[in-house]
């Protein structure tokens, strides 16, 4: 009886952990928008059109493995001059200047431009992306650059 009860908890153990491991990889959409999942539960995510561009990063858990949530770490900088913290241009926390902050304000990319959603439906290697009003994101949508043309929201995994 010991014996069947640890090789159910093995078994289960086994397979969550197994399963968690499956979500990791790279994953594209038809926006410009790139979720990379590391094995660490860590996420990177880059958004990429045309001249503008957004990164983030942070942690990533899937409770449920039918969910993942992104839990997004932003890096912040502080200004020399007044104190003020302010969203990092790379990834690594800095004290800059007030012209730094100014230069890296007008150009077209940075941290949390457009930061990315926050839950996603598993379904197999696709992730669905859920609005913030909780609807699923599962149907073809209008191209930015060419309204007649329709792209997938969701992310299909192209890499491990």
């Amino acid at each position: 009886m010991m014996k069947n009860i640890l090789f159910f908890a093995f078994s289960m153990i086994f397979s969550f952990v197994f399963s968690q491991h499956k979500l990791e990889g790279i994953y594209q959409n038809d926006f410009g928008e790139t979720l990379k999942l590391n094995p660490d539960h860590t996420f990177e995510y880059k958004w990429n059109f045309d001249l503008a561009s957004s990164w983030n990063i942070g942690t990533w858990k899937s409770t449920d493995n039918q969910n993942i949530y992104l839990t997004i770490n932003e890096i912040m900088d502080t200004v020399k001059e007044d104190g003020k913290s302010v969203l990092s241009e790379d990834k690594i926390s800095n004290t800059i200047t007030q012209m730094d902050y100014v230069l890296q304000s007008i150009t077209s990319g940075g941290q949390s431009r457009n930061p990315p959603l926050k839950k996603f439906l598993i379904k197999g290697k696709i992730l669905y992306p859920y609005f913030k009003d909780g609807k699923l994101r599962d149907q073809k949508e209008p191209s930015p650059i060419n309204g007649t043309l329709k792209g997938k929201p969701w992310f299909e995994r192209v890499a491990r």
